[in-house]
């Protein structure tokens, strides 16, 4: 591929910036990408405080792809000062056991030290400020090289580093909202994307990174699924900032996971059985289509769903489970039925690259993502991981030993998040 290859990414989170970064760094001179919000965009679901970065995988690929993440997050100047290490307890109740039993043997074999398996009580006895009975916490395993990364923050260090190099960032509402794909009507050639201003954007590869927005631009014969996971925050006082300062990262795959609170006292959580919302859009394809609350701010989290997540608190921190939220997100992502990331050249579709299907786990790999990315685009991927990312429609995962494992619910089934912020917002100006 030619240096001076039109190259058109479209979306901004994790996979389209660490695309950006890393072919800007191999010199390529005619890089732009499209996303309705500038860098780091609101809508992406790398835009966050904070993300997991850990190797637990039972997938060896992904679990050597975390080593080598954690060694940028933690050597890498652009990442200065975002990268935490707190320590993780990975844990299971029923149908996700297999996949934290493998993430242990597979942590093991590649030489991942301090793995320890502990029970309810031994983790009270280790980690003072957790109070709750645990129920549910079948089996748990710390690892103490797992941390968290300032997220946000962390795309738009990277965004920079990619604009110093000559990336053009298009953002907004009109002129960065990707509307459609422009396709030969004869060879199904793709030769560039339409925004929502009516801009014709040529290029000679156009990558889409659009995350959980992918199935709507793009029929994916059933391979990606917009999956919303429900995110809330509680504001801890100075003293308790400091009471829970020690608490590890928390994460029960069915159960939800846990975060120790960040400077300012933000305490975040969040629920692991997600969310779709089925439409049948204006191209005719029937797909889980995101909603968020930044594009409806009067909505808010289903009831069912955050009386879920109190419960599942009450089992860790019983003293915070009836505190107020001062937010909440429903943070989309592009979800593959058997968790391996979308990373290929469309099989008809010319000039037509998918950098996608994070699937709950992507953004801890933002350093080295993208390298992945444009070693596809020159053609010297690893053939390995060719097979693992390629084009794969039809092909029914029946795996058992997969994270998330809990099925999706129905946003329309659910209840009470239709203009809640209004309800509650006039509920308390009654007070």
């Amino acid at each position: 591929m030619d240096k001076d290859t039109r190259i058109l990414i479209v979306g901004a989170g994790c996979f389209g910036t660490s695309t950006a970064y890393h072919l800007s760094r191999r010199g390529y001179t005619s890089i732009r990408v499209l996303d309705p919000y500038a860098p780091p965009s609101c809508e992406a679901a790398s835009t966050d405080i904070s993300k997991i970065i850990r190797s637990d995988y039972n997938e060896p690929l992904y679990a050597r792809l975390g080593i080598e993440s954690i060694e940028a997050w933690r050597s890498w100047s652009l990442f200065r000062g975002l990268y935490h290490v707190p320590g993780w307890i990975l844990s299971a109740a029923n149908l996700s056991r297999p996949f934290v039993e493998g993430s242990i043997e597979t942590c093991k074999k590649l030489g991942v030290q301090g793995l320890e398996k502990l029970t309810p009580d031994q983790i009270r006895s280790r980690f003072s400020v957790v109070t709750g009975k645990l129920d549910g916490w079948n089996i748990n395993v710390w690892n103490p090289t797992a941390g968290w990364a300032a997220a946000g923050t962390a795309i738009e260090r990277m965004a920079g580093a990619a604009q110093e190099k000559g990336v053009k960032y298009i953002s907004g509402k009109t002129k960065g909202n990707v509307q459609e794909l422009i396709l030969d009507d004869i060879t199904g050639e793709c030769k560039g994307v339409v925004t929502a201003d009516g801009t014709r954007h040529e290029a000679d590869v156009v990558i889409l990174a659009a995350g959980a927005w992918t199935p709507s631009l793009l029929d994916v014969k059933g391979q990606l699924t917009a999956k919303g996971h429900s995110v809330a925050h509680i504001q801890l006082t100075p003293s308790e900032t400091k009471h829970y300062a020690s608490m590890p990262i928390m994460d029960n795959l069915e159960l939800g996971y846990f975060f120790p609170p960040q400077e300012d006292g933000i305490f975040k959580m969040a629920h692991s059985q997600f969310i779709t919302n089925v439409q049948t859009i204006k191209s005719g394809i029937t797909t889980s289509v995101p909603h968020t609350f930044v594009q409806a701010p009067t909505d808010g989290l289903p009831l069912e769903i955050e009386a879920q997540m109190r419960r599942n608190l009450r089992r860790v921190l019983p003293e915070l489970a009836d505190r107020p939220f001062c937010y909440t997100r429903l943070c989309w992502d592009a979800d593959t039925a058997d968790r391996h990331f979308l990373v290929t050249p469309h099989p008809t579709h010319n000039r037509l690259f998918l950098a996608t299907g994070g699937s709950a786990h992507g953004f801890k790999f933002l350093p080295v993502v993208g390298k992945y990315v444009a070693d596809l685009l020159e053609g010297t991927l690893d053939p390995e991981i060719v097979s693992q990312w390629q084009w794969r429609a039809g092909q029914q995962s029946t795996a058992k030993n997969l994270a998330h494992l809990d099925p999706e619910m129905e946003l329309s089934d659910l209840t009470g998040w239709k203009g809640r912020q209004i309800r509650e917002r006039s509920h308390a100006s009654k007070l």
